[in-house]
């Protein structure tokens, strides 16, 4: 797993600040279909391989959303988030047929017949599906040591002011830079939210993503020593509103690899 989760986060090294756009899915999956759903995400993933052979689209990243069963708001948390890559608008508008795409990917493997029947089990094992598209605007360097163990953290802000975006990239993104000297943190990446599905969250503008390399990230903050950086810190802050945070966990990667 430790492998599997170093060369998805690769993924997004290759997504670096670009016109990169990715669609979250959100997944409430029907009672007692994990199972089921693993395997729909199975039959998929070769796919959604073949997808980025023919230059559909750069990735895919299935990530299972860690709930704590005594923690009575988790149990509003999706499921699972499916991220699906692109690295320009012009990918993401290309017109694909998924079903005769996929009929190309098992072609030799299964039978007619068996296909149809696999393609269309992901419709009973969904209870609600909702998206947002985003636009990656700014990340750090990869620092992420072969082998580490890690814990990916999956963050969505409101802006509550028209500075919000510059905290991050000016002052936020130099205090998660001083997080990877000390190895605490081996990436960081801040995502806008350009459109969504109705029955998403409205107040949801901004997403980050870090990838944590200690137990006790959310203990660790760097000192704010300087009068100026207790200001920026305190006023950046306060730019923001956190509304979803989520742990992450890897089920399935595919990325196109250069």
């Amino acid at each position: 797993m430790k492998k599997l989760l170093s060369i998805s986060l690769l993924l997004f090294i290759n997504f670096s600040i670009s016109q990169t756009q990715i669609s979250y899915e959100a997944i409430w999956l029907n009672e007692g279909m994990e199972e089921q759903y693993m395997e729909v995400e199975k039959f998929w993933s070769e796919i959604k391989k073949e997808a980025i052979s023919r230059d559909l689209q750069n990735g895919w990243v299935v990530w299972k959303v860690i709930k704590d069963p005594e923690n009575e708001s988790h149990s509003k948390k999706p499921d699972y988030i499916v991220m699906n890559a692109y690295k320009d608008e012009d990918q993401r508008k290309k017109q694909v047929n998924w079903e005769e795409l996929g009929r190309e990917a098992y072609k030799g493997k299964l039978s007619k017949s068996k296909y149809k029947k696999e393609f269309g089990k992901w419709e009973g094992t969904r209870k609600k599906t909702s998206r947002f598209l985003v636009e990656r605007l700014d990340n750090t360097e990869w620092k992420v040591p072969q082998g580490s163990k890690t814990k990916v953290y999956f963050n969505g802000f409101q802006a509550l002011n028209d500075d919000y975006e510059n905290y991050e990239m000016k002052y936020f993104k130099k205090w998660h830079e001083k997080r990877m000297e000390a190895g605490e943190l081996g990436w960081w990446e801040f995502n806008k939210v350009i459109n969504r599905s109705e029955n998403e969250n409205q107040d949801v503008t901004h997403f980050t993503m870090d990838v944590a390399l200690v137990d006790d990230y959310f203990q660790t903050y760097p000192e704010a020593s300087e009068f100026t950086d207790q200001m920026l810190r305190k006023h950046g802050a306060a730019s923001r509103k956190r509304i979803i945070g989520d742990e992450l966990e890897l089920k399935f990667v595919q990325f196109a690899q250069n």
